[in-house]
């Protein structure tokens, strides 16, 4: 009896899970179907909407985007033309109007009373860049007794230095501007003795302006004309300018370059000694 209930249960167990495994299996086939229905609709649909795109859509795209290429490489060349010029321009300036203004403004403007006489500004009516401008930038020509009383006022004072009557040694020497304004060589001369005396005479402590400005004066007017740092920037800054306009980053030099340089450097020695530096 026993073993017969055993074996009635264990065919009631068999049925209820082949019953449940046939509705899994029929939920899976069920599932199965709606996702292939599914993906049907999808790739039906992408293919409606794939033929009512027209065809051209995708080569336009390609050629705004080529012509977009094209506009940014002309724009870059625009750019690029356009800072090379900015630089070319600004060398040209390096080794010409930046020196000339500074020659203008910081050599001795002359000027004052000498034997009771007024002298005129060295640089009175004279506009910048004005044909008296220009020719104020060329070797001035002084008479000879002018240049002869230059010498005399600047033998004075060093005469005077010595016995160290630095006041009238100063008063001398100032006498040389008023004379010959733009003779280089000797008003730095001159300038650099009149500091000597304020410094004797105490600067800086006593006479600081007076001393800061003869010794400055001689520094900036060197700045002018005869400072070969101008042309040595506007060297550099063309050569860069050449090699960039080429493409050329490395710019190696040549020995045509070389020779060049030599020439140019003997050239503004030449040119320095013959009108910077007069030798009165």
């Amino acid at each position: 009896m026993g073993l017969f209930i055993v074996v009635q249960r264990m065919r009631t167990t068999s049925a209820v899970v082949a019953q449940q495994g046939q509705q899994l299996l029929k939920s899976n086939k069920n599932t199965n179907v709606k996702r292939r229905a599914n993906e049907k609709k999808e790739e039906s649909a992408v293919i409606k909407f794939k033929n009512r795109i027209p065809s051209s859509v995708p080569t336009k795209t390609v050629v705004v985007g080529e012509n977009r290429d094209v506009a940014n490489s002309e724009t870059s060349k625009s750019s690029r033309r356009a800072l090379l010029a900015t630089k070319g321009i600004l060398v040209l300036c390096e080794a010409t109007v930046f020196p000339w203004l500074s020659e203008f403004y910081t050599r001795p403007k002359g000027g004052g009373v000498l034997d009771g006489f007024d002298i005129p500004n060295a640089n009175r009516d004279i506009r910048v860049f004005s044909s008296e401008f220009f020719a104020s930038l060329l070797p001035a020509e002084y008479s000879e007794y002018d240049v002869l009383r230059a010498k005399e006022c600047l033998k004075t004072g060093e005469s005077l230095m010595k016995e160290q009557k630095w006041d009238q040694a100063i008063v001398s020497l100032q006498q040389i501007e008023k004379l010959i304004p733009r003779e280089y060589k000797m008003n730095q001369k001159t300038k650099l003795l009149i500091a000597e005396c304020y410094k004797a005479m105490g600067a800086p402590q006593y006479f600081n302006a007076e001393y800061l400005e003869a010794k400055g004066s001689v520094w900036w007017w060197g700045r002018g004309l005869r400072w070969p740092g101008w042309y040595i920037i506007a060297y550099l800054g063309a050569r860069h300018v050449f090699f960039e306009s080429k493409e050329d980053k490395v710019g190696e030099a040549s020995i045509t370059e070389g020779i060049l340089i030599s020439v140019l450097a003997i050239s503004y020695l030449m040119l320095l000694n013959q009108f910077g530096l007069p030798d009165l």
